[in-house]
């Protein structure tokens, strides 16, 4: 019986403290802008307009603007018209005159207008939003964004066109250190090696007449074969001074090595040249045509081929150069080759220059294949990293020049 009217009584005890903390409370009003005019420096001549909306405004409530000016707050529209009225829908639209900030007070029947203060008024104020008036144009996020991004634009078209001028320039002095160079070829063979021909002609004549048992005949034929050899390197030191500059002259220069060389027995050289879109740097057709004439010459004189399959392809990483022959196992970067103007030196100092790898394989099956690797932004320059269809390709004509033609100029 004890413990039962316990119970009862601490049940009873908790039912009042609950409803002594529950108490009805309804949620205060808010007011929001839904359009604020420009901030400007007050003038009493021009007004704009200024809307926003009230949530859990009673009916005799109202609105009271205030802009303001030089540090003060002036009542708005007018001093004789404080007063806002909120609509059925809960919002509310009015004018007023230019300032930096604005306020919005909801106030209730007895409230009494201040025209000029220093502070906005807090009694007879039920609830006040503050807010400032729109920044300018040029200090707004969206323009200063746009002005970013045209800055951006500003830059890398400077850039891209300062590379294009350097581009430029640079192929201009290839191109007169092309000409200078055929002109020394030229100047060569018209002067030095004529002139070594001519006097190995007029040394063959004279050996011919000397008596068979004549003890000077041995030392002059071997000056003689002497003066062929020479006259042999000084022409393939001609050709190695005239190469080509563009794409095809270089495939179809690989296929006439063979015969510039003069090969005696019968060899076989096929050349598979996949055009790029874009073309290929100046500089670097000179070197691929050195290098590459340097290996055909390895590999037709020196392993014994009697054929040769040249291929020349491109990827969005490389430039691919392979010689695959069916000769015996040869490495063009570690001995002279007799038919090469080349040293060893200067062959690896190309390589090196223009980054490449020069990687040799060897067939289970038989055959030997010698692979050039060249990167797309060595043999391609600024081109190498950009598609090639859609507005790239006009933006790239704009900066580049014309896809796959000769530098503008």
């Amino acid at each position: 019986m004890i413990l039962r009217l316990l119970r009862s009584s601490c049940l009873g005890a908790l039912i009042l403290l609950s409803g002594c903390n529950h108490s009805d409370t309804s949620s205060a009003p808010i007011i929001e802008f839904t359009s604020v005019p420009r901030a400007e420096p007050g003038d009493p001549q021009r007004m704009r307009i200024i809307s926003g909306r009230v949530t859990g405004a009673l009916p005799n409530q109202r609105i009271v603007l205030y802009a303001q000016t030089e540090s003060r707050w002036w009542v708005q529209p007018y001093a004789d018209q404080p007063f806002t009225k909120i609509e059925a829908d809960s919002t509310w639209k009015s004018v007023t005159h230019p300032g930096q900030e604005f306020a919005a007070l909801l106030v209730g029947p007895g409230f009494r207008v201040t025209v000029v203060t220093g502070t906005l008024p807090a009694e007879g104020v039920i609830t006040t939003a503050v807010t400032k008036g729109l920044p300018p144009v040029w200090k707004r996020w969206w323009f200063l964004t746009i002005c970013g991004f045209a800055g951006l634009i500003a830059v890398i078209s400077y850039h891209l066109l300062r590379l294009k001028e350097m581009k430029d320039t640079l192929s201009i002095r290839f191109e007169d250190r092309l000409a200078e160079r055929t002109r020394v070829a030229q100047l060569l063979h018209d002067t030095l090696l004529q002139s070594v021909i001519s006097a190995s002609l007029q040394l063959h004549v004279a050996v011919s007449e000397l008596p068979p048992d004549s003890p000077g005949a041995p030392m002059f034929q071997r000056v003689l074969q002497s003066m062929r050899q020479v006259v042999e390197e000084g022409r393939n030191t001609l050709r190695g001074l005239q190469f080509p500059t563009e794409i095809r002259d270089l495939a179809v220069s690989f296929s006439r090595i063979a015969e510039d060389l003069n090969v005696e027995r019968d060899v076989r050289v096929h050349v598979n040249a996949l055009t790029p879109p874009i073309a290929l740097q100046p500089a670097l057709v000179a070197d691929l045509y050195n290098i590459g004439r340097h290996v055909l010459a390895a590999v037709l004189l020196e392993s014994g081929t009697k054929e040769v399959r040249v291929e020349l392809r491109c990827s969005a990483k490389e430039l691919w150069l392979s010689f695959r022959h069916d000769g015996r196992w040869i490495d063009p970067l570690s001995q002279p080759v007799k038919g090469s103007p080349e040293t060893l030196s200067d062959l690896r100092e190309r390589v090196e220059k223009i980054g490449a790898r020069l990687t040799l394989r060897s067939r289970w099956l038989g055959g030997n294949k010698i692979v050039l690797r060249v990167p797309s932004h060595v043999a391609f320059g600024s081109h190498g990293s950009l598609p090639a269809t859609g507005w790239f390709r006009w933006f790239r004509g704009w900066a580049f020049g014309r896809p796959g033609g000769p530098p503008a100029r």
